[in-house]
């Protein structure tokens, strides 16, 4: 009676061990895991970020020399359907054509506004009504 005994102990407590041990390398890899993350390079609000990739995007600075809608699809690259002031800061001078076409002082120009801040910005305006016009 005494070996049946020791045998159901030495069971459970082979279970309880296998059962402890699959536990500990489950927290292990969990840990490893954490660890790994916390090398990455990027800064933990862009790994944690629920931001999709285009709405990250920086605006690329396009030549005075390029159209209106090439222009603003290179600063409205996260393809939001505005230029916000802060995408043309590096835009020397356009700040006053900016603010005069942003009649209603948004900070932000839609594609219709930016086509006629940026034919006034590069000396491209037209006397067609229709010069440049996009579907946005």
């Amino acid at each position: 009676m005494s070996n049946i005994r020791f045998t159901n102990f030495t069971k459970r407590q082979s279970l309880w061990a296998s059962l402890s041990l699959a536990g500990l390398l489950a927290l292990g890899g969990n840990a490893l895991a954490a660890s790994d993350d916390t090398k990455s390079s990027a800064p933990a609000r862009d790994r944690m970020s629920h931001e999709t990739p285009s709405e990250t995007a920086k605006p690329v600075v396009p030549s005075k020399s390029e159209m209106a809608d090439s222009a603003f699809k290179k600063l409205d690259a996260s393809g939001k359907g505005y230029v916000a002031k802060n995408d043309t800061k590096a835009l020397d001078g356009f700040d006053k054509i900016f603010d005069k076409v942003d009649n209603k002082h948004t900070g932000k120009l839609t594609y219709p506004q930016f086509r006629q801040a940026w034919q006034q910005y590069a000396g491209q305006e037209s006397t067609s009504p229709n010069a440049g016009k996009a579907a946005y």
